[in-house]
This record gives structure tokens, C-alpha cells and sequence, in this order.
């Protein structure tokens, strides 16, 4: 009896690399994934506490309340919002809507590596642009664009350099682009974002009919381990996208939770004025150690530690040896440097005595 032979996978899909998750030890620090340290917003939690008696029921199927809590909250109409089980979902979807073999996207050399990675998946060429000091440079980005680009991602707060995309240069690379190319911008971190120049992209979506705005509960909200994400964009483009939704992709807890934690507005106010706080004390102790840093606007900061420490893999070491976890960015194109989460007043106290011994 002979043995089936494997099926084939295609060559693109065999040379992916699967993502790495921020690492997590058992009562130890976690500074590697960016989340909210405070936790949960309360109201999302009441809200968990509350869903727990429909487990027995399939979920809302539209996402019709919590799309509709969205559409409120900026302003948009309902038809306007796609939610999806993470916003890594929705770039997997977004993908699958307007790629085909032969296409191409366009992304920075040093950003988040699930725009490449859904790309792949669809048989799309990736074409990174260079990140100089940690910035896109979009108008490389637009220099690349040709008759095959479909999409062009883009991540401001960057991850994992923390900077943003002013609004100036946003609208001038939207002006530039044919509307044949959807620009995704991702916007995990932006309500951290305290800077007068930073667009308000759900302007520009009235716009610009070719512009998806991505943004998350995970970071802000505290709501990681739910997998909430959604864009925004005028119904041409959130339809496309939407007709790729798998049945019931959001649960009934995270879509209710979600819907909670959106009216939760001392606990992001709150979560706003102590990330501020810490990172600028991060910040400020990374600069009097002399370890050059990417000024930051999410967050995390990332810092370069070529020449501190033994460099960024024996610093890293060094922290977990004290069971705390940063992150490395080999995987981003930055051998040289960690990411930092901004973790409580109680956690980074821990992060710089372990430092100090270095």
C-alpha cells in the first residue's frame, strides 16, 4: 500500500514565517506586547459579566449593535463599518478583496508584518519602502506605485517605531495615489497620539473613496484577549471587505464588551494621562543612560542598544533573567533595537532596577 503524497504548497506560503508573539512568563513583566497595563475598561468587564448568559446562542451575526455604537461614536453611517475578530482579520480580508497573483503592495521596511504576511497569502508581490529613522517616507512609497499596486499599508503610530504620518504629507500621498489603490491606515495606537498635526482620518475618508482606517479595542480599551478590530471607510470599500467575513466572527462577548468599553471614557482618559506619564519618565531614562530612542507617540518606545549592555539581545537576556520581557525586532528589520512597552508605575520601577545593573 503506497503513502499519499502531501499536497503541494504554494512557494510563497511555505516561506512565510509564523508570527511571534511578545513573550509572557508566569508572574513575570510583560513590556513586549504593547497592551494596557491598567487592564480591562470596567464597563466592558460589567459588560462580559452580563453576556455570559447567551454562551448557549450563536452571536449577532451583522455586528448590528456594535457597528452601530461605531458608526455614532465617529460620526459615519453603520454601512460605513466593518468589524472583524482582530483588525488581523481585516487585513487578511481587505487582502483577499482586491488582490490577485501578480499584484503587488506597498508597505515600509520596518512596520507591522501582517500586511505582508496577508498579502502573501494572496499571492500579491510585497515592496517595502525604507523607514529612515524609523518614519515612512511616502513619498518613496508613492514613487513605488505602478500599474500592478493594489494596496499600500500604513501604520501611524508605526509599529514598532512609534511615529506617526502628519497630515500634510497624508493628504499629499492621497492626492498622488490613482484611486485604484486602497490605502490602509492602521491606527491601532492613535488614541494615544497627542499631536496637533495628526490627521483626522475619518475627514479624510469623506475624502477619499480609495482610504480604509483601521483602528482596535486591544490597546486603549484593554480588550487584547477579545480580538475586536474594525475600519472605517465609505461603503464601497467596507463592503468589498465585508463580503470576505466569515458567520459569526466576532463573539457575543467581545461584540457587547466592545460596545461597553467605547462609552468607558475615564478609563481611556485615564489610561491616556498615565501612558504619557510613563513614557516620558521611559523616555528619560533611556536618554540618561545614553541609549538613543525614537521619540514616541503610542504606547511603547523604540530604542536602539548597539552600543549599550552587549547589545539588544544581551539586554534582553538580562531582563528576562528578571522575568521581564521586552521586545526584540529582528523580525522587523531592526537587529539593533527593543520595543518597550510602557507597563504600570510598579512594573517599569522593576524594568529600571533590572537596567540598572547593566
Amino acid at each position: 500500500m503506497s503513502i499519499p503524497t502531501a499536497p503541494l504548497m504554494r512557494q510563497e506560503i511555505a516561506a512565510l514565517d509564523p508570527y511571534v508573539p511578545g513573550k509572557k512568563l508566569e508572574g513575570g513583566i510583560k513590556l513586549s506586547s504593547n497592551e494596557n497595563p491598567r487592564g480591562a475598561s470596567p464597563l466592558a468587564l460589567a459588560a462580559i459579566e452580563r453576556a455570559t448568559g447567551e454562551l448557549n446562542r450563536y452571536p449577532d451575526g451583522g455586528i448590528t449593535a456594535l457597528r452601530d455604537a461605531l458608526a455614532s461614536f465617529w460620526s459615519v453611517t453603520p454601512e460605513m463599518v466593518v468589524v472583524g475578530n482582530g483588525s488581523d482579520e481585516l487585513f487578511v480580508m481587505t487582502a483577499g478583496a482586491f488582490l490577485r497573483p501578480g499584484d503587488n503592495v506597498i508597505t515600509g521596511a520596518h512596520t507591522f508584518s501582517q500586511y505582508g504576511f496577508a498579502s502573501t497569502l494572496f499571492g500579491a508581490e510585497v515592496r517595502k519602502s525604507p523607514m529612515p529613522e524609523g518614519h515612512f517616507d511616502l513619498s518613496d512609497v508613492a514613487a513605488r506605485v505602478d500599474e500592478k499596486t493594489r494596496i499600500v499599508f500604513l501604520c501611524s503610530p508605526n509599529n514598532p517605531t512609534a511615529t506617526i504620518i502628519r497630515r500634510n504629507e497624508m493628504r499629499t500621498l492621497l492626492d498622488a495615489l490613482p484611486q485604484s489603490v486602497v490605502v490602509v491606515l492602521d491606527e491601532a495606537y492613535g488614541e494615544f497620539v497627542d499631536d496637533s498635526e495628526y490627521p483626522n482620518s475619518i475627514s479624510l475618508v469623506g475624502d477619499y473613496p480609495n482610504l480604509l482606517r483601521f483602528r482596535t479595542f486591544s490597546k486603549i480599551y484593554g480588550l487584547a484577549a477579545l480580538r475586536v478590530g474594525y475600519a472605517i471607510g465609505q461603503p464601497e470599500l467596507t463592503k468589498a471587505v465585508g463580503r470576505l467575513r466569515q458567520p459569526f466572527n466576532v463573539g457575543t462577548i467581545a461584540q457587547e464588551a466592545a460596545r461597553a468599553a467605547l462609552d468607558d471614557h475615564e478609563f481611556v482618559a485615564t489610561s491616556i494621562e498615565e501612558n504619557a506619564t510613563g513614557r516620558t519618565r521611559l523616555e528619560a531614562y533611556l536618554s540618561a543612560r545614553g541609549v538613543p530612542f525614537i521619540a514616541s507617540h503610542a504606547n511603547f518606545v523604540c530604542a536602539d542598544f548597539s552600543n549599550f549592555g552587549g547589545g539588544a539581545i544581551a539586554v534582553r537576556e538580562h531582563l528576562l533573567t528578571d522575568r521581564i520581557t521586552v521586545r526584540p525586532l529582528t523580525s522587523f528589520g531592526l537587529p539593533d533595537h527593543l520595543r518597550i512597552s510602557v507597563g504600570t508605575a510598579g512594573e517599569m520601577e522593576r524594568f529600571y532596577a533590572s537596567m540598572d545593573l547593566l
